[in-house]
């Protein structure tokens, strides 16, 4: 999302500060670990801790270098994705914690996350003020404080992503965690504020004045008591809020200023009463159905072949058509300016909608019909813009969310649609939309997202499973076959030996691997390794007639009990390899282990590397959507990354697999344009679209005047 020039400037000149700054202190932290692991050790309460300390040392010391590319090579990824926002990731650990690399790393990462929370809470009111300022040059997208740049919760990925690399105990890691939070983590704050001032002093909020309320548990008493004694007044969420709703009113009210001005009333004629205007509204609603275009009515069964530009060209005319003839009902110079104020706020909040790519089209359609209740709803609660608590907003958001992770376009009658459609019914057909109405709707969608999670969950664990049980194999083969032709590739060796490597002896090599862990090497492995040497010896010394009968026992007794022992199935094929070692070979085989040419990877674009690097910082659930340009496209989820082959597994909304991509064909589809991404599903849509129109409405009155 382009930002100005001025400010693109300032960004990336600090950015590039704290590049320098946090490296250096990253390899600060390196070079000191080496001294503080050795005096762990030397305060082991057993030797086996004690191994942890100096196996991590060594660990470390091998890998110091790449691990200092990688936080560089990360930082910079992820400081440059600034401005374009990085929703939170869930993997899943909910929206208020930290996103890791890996799900099965989050114990291990725990420690981690909890210096990251830490520091988020000790500067809580410097990330609230500079996410506000920061939001501004982002075109009034809202940046939340976990996607400030360099964040706790960034940095803290940054160095999971970079300890990934290490084998080392969790004791040794909790030190490593340790250290950085003393030489990076801390450093964090003076760097933030250098850049809250640089913004400050561009012009951005010069006169930002009040703090975030900090939610229960988010900091210490003093933390709190030292934020209000700033401020002079702890602002509350309502009261943002209240700011907020306050602010797009005096827009509106200037924009229609531009358009026309309203003739003083003639004598006798009265200003409109709220419940007259609520009293149109309920005729409005309940002829409001047969607005809308035929192909999504309530009454009607709507397909996603029914929902296309046009129809939801023809349903945000309707809803135009609606406010207008509300206005005209009751009298444009009737309407108290606060009445119009919301009429029209109600109408751009569901323009946005139709306008959000995140949404389906067939939920756009859907939730339209809610356009003029929402209308009676503002009319009756003004806190429905104010407060982010407020039930009828908390249900809009929640259908939003639910119907692009859980509806089923290919066959609406499955997933969420036909509840959703249902309790949209039940509200249009209300003569009074209370609040304890709309409490019940959430729970009910609460409930039923629930139930769909549980019943679909299983499957998709299945799916992902199977992914990363194939990836395991094709791991444990590549390194089996690696190691075979270590030892033997190139080497001539009688037809016999030839047959019993690459039929018995890689499959040995790979379920061993399997066996005792891919990434670990073992005794085991080192076993057969030892064994294919000294097979490979024999096999020589067979073909220059030097063998020995003692050699031939010796290799018999190890095949039986190493490989014979692992794979009972092959006794036959050992057997018979027992057998002809004591053979004259019929022929001599040299061998070529290696099944493809290693072919040079072609150079990658800058557009199309960096395109890699986002789709890989994608987090799980990102939802997808495939085949643009088709006019039939369907929606999918990032349901597993395999940072192994560079893959990534796709779920429907039922959990069932449907596609593994490469990245490189991946990147390319989006870069064509056929595949989207959409990574802010779970972000408010009420707040996005409000900030969306405060941002619209302020740059209005420049551009008409």
């Amino acid at each position: 999302m382009p930002i100005s020039y001025k400010f693109r400037y300032l960004i990336n000149d600090w950015q590039q500060h704290a590049i320098e700054v946090l490296n250096d202190k990253f390899r600060q932290q390196l070079r000191s670990t080496d001294d503080v692991l050795m005096e762990f050790a030397d305060k082991a309460e057993s030797v086996n801790i004690q191994n942890h300390f100096f196996e991590a040392q060594r660990e470390i010391w091998l890998k110091m270098e790449d691990m200092s590319l990688d936080f560089h090579d990360l930082l910079v990824k992820f400081l440059g994705k600034f401005p374009d926002e990085i929703n939170e990731q869930k993997q899943q650990l909910g929206s208020e914690t930290l996103s890791l690399v890996n799900v099965d790393l989050y114990e291990r990462n725990l420690a981690l996350h909890t210096l990251a929370e830490r520091a988020e809470r000790k500067n809580y009111q410097l990330l609230y003020v500079l996410a506000q300022r920061l939001s501004v040059i982002n075109e009034g997208n809202p940046i939340k404080i976990g996607n400030v740049p360099a964040s706790p919760r960034q940095m803290a990925e940054i160095f999971a992503r970079c300890v990934d690399r290490l084998s080392i105990e969790n004791d040794a890691l909790l030190v490593l965690y340790t250290l950085y939070d003393k030489y990076v983590l801390t450093e964090l704050g003076e760097l933030h504020e250098d850049l809250n001032e640089k913004l400050k002093e561009a012009g951005i909020l010069p006169n930002l004045k009040y703090k975030a309320k900090i939610n229960p548990g988010a900091a210490s008493d003093k933390q709190q008591k030292d934020a209000d004694k700033e401020s002079g007044h702890e602002q509350t969420t309502e009261e943002l809020g209240e700011e907020t709703l306050s602010r797009i009113h005096d827009l509106l009210m200037a924009k229609r200023a531009l358009q026309h001005k309203k003739k003083p009333l003639p004598p006798g004629v009265h200003a409109a009463s709220t419940q007259e205007v609520v009293n149109v509204t309920n005729n409005i609603i309940h002829r409001e159905d047969t607005s809308f275009p035929e192909p999504v009515q309530l009454g009607k069964t709507v397909t996603r072949e029914s929902v296309n530009a046009e129809v939801l060209s023809q349903v945000q005319r309707a809803m135009q058509d609606q406010r207008t003839a509300l206005k005209e009902t009751i009298g444009n110079d009737r309407l108290l300016d606060e009445q119009e104020n919301i009429i029209d706020l109600v109408g751009m909040l569901f323009e946005r909608m139709l306008d959000d790519d995140r949404i389906p089209d067939v939920t756009k359609a859907l939730l339209g019909h809610l356009h003029t209740p929402y209308i009676k709803i503002g009319l009756l609660s003004p806190k429905l813009f104010s407060s982010k608590d407020h039930p009828a907003r908390v249900f809009l958001d929640q259908a939003v969310e639910a119907a692009a992770l859980w509806m089923n376009e290919a066959d609406l009658d499955e997933g969420i649609y036909p509840f959703l459609k249902d309790i949209v019914f039940r509200i249009v057909r209300l003569r009074h939309q209370e609040n304890d109405e709309f409490r019940e709707f959430s729970e009910l969608l609460k409930d039923e997202i629930t139930r769909l999670e549980e019943k679909f969950n299983i499957l998709e664990k299945h799916s992902r499973e199977a992914e990363q049980g194939q990836e395991l194999m094709s791991r444990a083969k590549t390194m089996a076959r690696a190691a075979a032709e270590h030892i033997f590739d190139g080497k001539t060796v009688p037809d016999y030996c030839a047959h019993f490597i690459e039929q018995v002896w890689i499959d040995y090599l790979t379920l061993l691997r399997l066996r005792e862990g891919v990434d670990n090497d073992s005794p085991a492995w080192d076993e057969a390794l030892d064994l294919g040497r000294y097979l490979l010896s024999t096999s020589e010394e067979i073909l220059a007639d030097t063998v020995q009968q003692t050699q031939l026992d010796t290799l018999s007794e190890q095949l039986w009990t190493q490989v014979g022992g692992l794979l009972p199935h092959k006794s036959k094929d050992i057997e018979r390899f027992v057998q002809a070692l004591e053979e004259k070979p019929k022929e001599q085989i040299t061998l070529h282990l290696s099944k493809e040419s290693k072919k040079a990877k072609p150079k990658l674009s800058k557009k199309m590397l960096e395109t890699y690097n986002l789709l890989r910082a994608l987090p799980e659930n990102t939802v997808f959507e495939f085949d643009l340009r088709s006019g039939k496209s369907y929606r999918a989820r990032l349901s597993w990354y395999n940072h192994f082959s560079d893959r990534f597994l796709f779920v429907n909304n039922r959990g069932k697999k449907t596609s593994l991509m490469d990245i490189a064909d991946l990147a390319d589809e989006v870069l064509k344009g056929n595949v989207a991404y959409y990574e802010d599903i779970k972000t408010s849509f009420w707040e996005r679209a409000m900030t969306a129109i405060k941002t619209m409405l302020e740059r209005a009155p420049q551009t008409t005047a």
